[in-house]
């Protein structure tokens, strides 16, 4: 992780405590309490990252996508995510508001943690607010009120709600950063100007300046049963005019058809929220992910980054045994020789879809040892959560005394369906016994790979799970993620396709987009989850680009598809390599991916990160890794015109004055940089450097 250093936001005016505040201090972070209210201002440094706090709580029966918010560009004003109503309490100040303060000391470090409980309609409220040296993390939780602790439930808790403005950098090109919930239906992340209307954020989000790459990201880092939200507004002055960092999200992003499900409990408790002021936003991402990778941490590795091949790029539902031999083998004898591979020397090839009507059982285990002999493994596909066969009256044939429409997640008694297939309760002992069938027979046949897609299926919310502990439906997608985690113990690489972002602790990668092959679209569509997602590798071992498809595209195009996979994480080509495949592409193949310095980078770097931001939901051009002994660069051109991309080498961290030898990695040619990069790019094409320190 990079040095994080506190930031300091350029403030119009300094906040400065009435006589009734209260005021805590741990080191750069101060905590200012209205002692008549309960509402707080939080200050780092100098810099006001929360003004007028107070918490909001409820029970709802809406989604986001039911509440009509404000389209007032002239004065965007902050609509709650879930509207007002009667069942939701949205104080303006608290009753008997108690404050206390003691040490504590967790896996995050040590903090002052802060409590302002009050009253509010016979409710008690508590938020704590942690103030720790980088960071303040705070969490809600409500108290029953009397007479109702058998049923107290709530769907929406909000440790952080405030419409009392306050600036964030007094200059010119601040922005926010919107995290989608998944990576399904080709969903992007956005970056949006201060003073337009903002996209709710799932689990993350981040303010920042464009110039001073100052930042402020806030986001959750619990993920066991909300799904979490950041819903705010902005004006054109540089002020923030209102937050709200919740649990209890629900939309069309998060694949719902319903509100989300209630917690219950004498107590409530909000997923712990995390505020983070960065020096640069990107820093600050970084140390976002770390903290939750804390709290969570990562399954353990299973080897280096994986190179390999996947089927659906090109063959896709004619995948059989005999095309999977012939592409092993022209893996075998014209990449792996030509550098091709991971750190341990081999290759994964990667079965998709549709491997149950290419193969027969018994040839599983021959496709297995031919991949061995080669010096490769094998890898497999499943889909955990989702019923394909979609025959509701299907008797379950791991669990015969159900049938498939028993296991359906519903609303309103209704299967919900999302990308063309029922989700499965992963709560259900028949879902969990399909599981258990499934994986150990992977096992069993020596694969040692496998992906597994459409896994928000399981984090829908339903009417109700089979398990009746289980009311939400992370809460349920955890459970059956923990299930899987357990048949596989460890034997096979799992790595998530179609899948939210969090919880991260359950799988070794992820795919940071959704579908991609090899024209310029489906590269700047990687690239700009990239940019604004290329931290998740701090909570997953590797990000997956997807499969690197060359037929149909130019040999400008594959070189960007290639490389926005060597800069992202698992490496997979996807194209149609047996012998019935075209010679030209695979002459294509042979002489790009055998490029050793772009495949030597792919092997000792991990995700790389945007030198510069991009406008709406586009990609940023420019991506960047530091090494010890270099950096490299990657400069994209995504227009069909030639460009000359300029970049000032202060923004890479390096010397003004000094002058650095380089080697453009496609060509091969030296260049020595000093001051400005001018990089003349040919049209849907990509230049990558290699700068030495």
């Amino acid at each position: 992780m990079q040095k994080l250093l506190i930031s300091c936001f350029v403030l119009s005016a300094s906040f400065t405590a009435a006589a009734s505040d209260r005021a805590f201090t741990n080191g750069s972070q101060k905590l200012i309490v209205d002692n008549s209210t309960g509402a707080v201002t939080i200050v780092s440094g100098n810099d006001t990252i929360v003004k007028g706090n107070l918490p909001a709580w409820g029970l709802v029966d809406a989604s986001f996508d039911a509440v009509p918010r404000s389209s007032d560009s002239a004065a965007i004003k902050h609509v709650p995510y879930i509207g007002l109503g009667e069942t939701v309490r949205y104080p303006e100040s608290l009753k008997n508001v108690k404050v206390t303060s003691r040490k504590i000391s967790d896996t995050h470090g040590d903090a002052l943690r802060v409590s302002v409980t009050g009253n509010y309609e016979g409710e008690k409220a508590t938020v704590d607010y942690d103030l720790y040296p980088e960071f303040v993390m705070t969490r809600l939780s409500v108290e029953a009120p009397a007479g109702k602790k058998g049923d107290f439930a709530l769907n929406y808790l909000a440790p952080v709600f405030t419409r009392q403005p306050f600036t964030f950098a007094d200059r010119a090109g601040n922005y926010f950063i919107s995290v989608p919930y998944d990576n399904d239906a080709w969903v992007r992340y956005a970056n949006t100007p201060f003073g337009d209307k903002l996209p709710a954020s799932y689990e993350a989000a981040a303010f920042f300046n464009a110039d001073t790459r100052q930042g402020l990201v806030i986001g959750s880092v619990e993920h066991d049963t909300w799904k979490s939200g950041v819903s705010a507004a902005t004006d054109d002055n540089a002020a923030i005019t209102s937050l709200e960092v919740f649990g209890g999200i629900t939309s069309d992003l998060t694949r719902d058809r319903r509100y989300h499900g209630a917690v219950k409990g004498a107590t409530v408790k909000s997923p712990r929220m995390i505020l983070i002021p960065a020096t640069d936003w990107r820093d600050g991402l970084e140390l976002f992910a770390d903290q939750c990778a804390l709290t969570a941490p990562s399954i353990p590795a299973m080897g280096p980054r994986p190179f390999g091949w996947n089927s659906w790029g090109k063959l896709q539902t004619k995948i059989n045994f005999d095309k999977a031999i012939e592409v092993s083998d022209f893996i075998h004898d014209n990449l792996q020789n030509r550098g091709f591979f991971d750190a341990d020397s081999s290759v994964v090839v990667n079965l998709d879809a549709f491997w149950d009507f290419g193969f027969k059982p018994e040839q599983h285990r021959e496709f297995v040892a031919h991949c061995k002999a080669n010096g490769q493994k094998a890898g497999i596909y499943y889909c955990p959560f989702t019923d394909w066969g979609g025959n509701p009256e299907n008797v379950v044939g791991e669990a015969p005394e159900y049938k498939m429409k028993d296991l359906y997640v519903t609303v309103d008694g209704q299967p919900v369906k999302f990308d063309g297939a029922p989700a499965l309760d992963p709560t259900h002992p028949a879902t969990k016994a399909r599981i258990k069938k499934q994986l150990e027979q992977f096992i069993d046949w020596g694969y040692e790979y496998v992906k597994i897609d459409f896994m928000a299926h399981g984090a829908y919310e339903s009417d109700n799970y089979y398990d009746p502990a289980v009311t939400t439906g992370v809460q349920a997608y955890n459970q059956g993620m923990a299930y899987i985690d357990s048949i596989n113990d460890g034997k096979m690489w799992l790595n998530l396709s179609i899948a939210p972002l969090f919880p991260s602790n359950y799988a070794h990668s992820r795919r940071i987009s959704c579908d991609a092959w090899g024209k310029v679209t489906d590269t700047e569509y990687v690239l700009n989850a990239l940019t604004y997602g290329w931290w998740l590798d701090h909570l997953y071992h590797y990000n997956d680009a997807d499969h690197v498809v060359y037929e149909g595209s130019s040999d400008g195009e594959n070189r960007m598809r290639i490389t926005s996979s060597a800069l992202t994480g698992v490496y997979f080509l996807g194209d149609d390599m047996s012998n019935g495949g075209d010679d030209a592409v695979k002459e294509r193949i042979v002489r790009n991916t055998g490029n050793r310095d772009i495949n030597e980078m792919a092997r000792r770097c991990k995700s790389f990160r945007p030198v510069e931001h991009a406008l709406g939901t586009k990609s940023a051009d420019m991506f960047t890794y530091d090494t010890d002994d270099c950096i490299y660069l990657a400069v994209f051109n995504f227009t069909n015109e030639p460009a000359v991309k300029s970049l000032p080498l202060r923004r890479l961290g390096l010397s003004e004055t000094k002058t650095y030898k380089a080697k453009e990695l496609w060509s091969q040619d030296p260049v020595d940089m000093q001051a400005t990069l001018n990089a003349a790019v040919p049209a849907l094409d990509v230049k990558v450097y290699r700068i030495e320190k």
